[in-house]
């Protein structure tokens, strides 16, 4: 008992005599920490703030029946398929006949999902209308916003702009009315189902497969321009978070090192006194690797803490939500900031293992 006391009390008079000592390498494991739990916390949060910014790019799959359309039992296994992981939007399309005979695709779906979808789409509301126009289409048909009608044989429907949009796709050249209204005049029944699943490209590739398996004579199609980009995306700034976070802590280890070896050299006539009362090497580097040991623990806990302001920061910055860490990372982060205080202070315990009492006391 009076050992650990005498060993608490030579550990925090060390610290205390040596200020500026114990607060660099403090900080330095603090930094270390506060870099390591941000890193870790963005990385392990990163593919789920990533899908859901790749949400807001619209379908990822698109399932279509070739021959004919889908009956309501297959757009019920398309939107079970995806729970509350996805959504699925029926699209019906047919070639009708605007004004001076101008031809382009309508399309039938319920706007509101289809907005919903692709929340990307750059959107001019322009009131209450029935239908969602291109901005290809609306220069063509409507420049004044005005209204017209559409021929499909023999059946008309007055049109009405609600909205403009500009999506960058062949969407542009295309007008969108209800479901309803797209059958009242065409008679066509969907075709088509836009996919849009909420998760990673693997779990993107594994609702296909399910889909294709569950309908038969379907064409189910990841769209790959998505799909690759999010893999590449996310693939690409791992590594940029992992390397960056490796450097620097390279870069700390060093700066600890260095800090360890200047206390050794300020403190060698102590442990010179220590060895010449008897102390052994493996006492001495206990005493120093303890020191060690708890200077990295309080590094970590402050550096946990303001590591998880950091990763709510970056997540609030460049997601606009938070990134919330996890309580389990703060056991990886308190040993492996000992572990890099141990690490460092190895070649100040070869030192101290050299050290001479009699040379050191007679101040050689």
């Amino acid at each position: 008992m009076t050992r650990n006391r005498l060993l608490l009390r030579l550990l925090f008079r060390a610290a205390w005599v040596r200020k500026d000592r114990a607060l660099t390498t403090l900080i330095s494991v603090a930094v270390a920490a506060t870099i390591a739990t941000a890193a870790l916390t963005v990385y392990y949060d990163l593919e789920n703030k990533l899908t859901r910014e790749f949400r807001s790019f619209g379908a990822n799959i698109v399932v279509t029946r070739p021959h004919r359309a889908f009956t309501a039992d297959e757009l019920g296994t398309i939107k079970s398929s995806l729970g509350s992981h996805g959504a699925a939007v029926p699209v019906a399309y047919a070639v009708v006949t605007g004004p001076n005979d101008t031809k382009f695709v309508l399309g039938g779906a319920d706007p509101a999902s289809l907005r919903q979808l692709n929340s990307w789409w750059s959107i001019h509301d322009q009131g209450n209308g029935n239908a969602l126009l291109g901005s290809q289409a609306a220069e063509k048909l409507a420049p004044q916003g005005q209204a017209f009608t559409i021929r499909f044989g023999h059946n008309e429907l007055e049109i009405q702009p609600s909205a403009t949009f500009n999506s960058g796709s062949d969407d542009d050249s295309r007008v969108y009315v209800s479901m309803p209204e797209f059958l009242q005049l065409t008679g066509v029944e969907p075709t088509t189902a836009l996919v849009r699943v909420d998760g990673s490209p693997k779990e993107i590739q594994a609702t296909a497969e399910r889909l294709s398996a569950a309908l038969r004579g379907v064409d189910v199609k990841p769209i790959r321009q998505i799909t690759q980009a999010q893999t590449t995306v996310l693939g690409k700034t791992k590594s940029v978070v992992l390397a960056a976070s490796a450097v620097v802590l390279l870069l700390i280890a060093l700066c600890m090192a260095s800090t360890f070896s200047g206390a050794v050299l300020e403190r060698r006539k102590d442990f010179a006194v220590m060895k010449a009362l008897g102390a052994s090497n493996r006492a001495v580097s206990s005493l120093f690797a303890t020191e060690s040991a708890l200077l990295g623990s309080a590094g970590a806990i402050a550096g946990y803490i303001v590591g998880c302001g950091v990763a709510f920061w970056i997540g609030k910055a460049n997601f606009n939500a938070a990134i919330v860490p996890s309580a389990w990372l703060f056991l990886p982060v308190l040993l492996g900031s000992i572990l890099l205080a141990l690490i460092a202070s190895t070649v100040p315990l070869r030192t101290l293992q050299q050290v001479q009492p009699a040379g050191i006391l007679r101040g050689e």
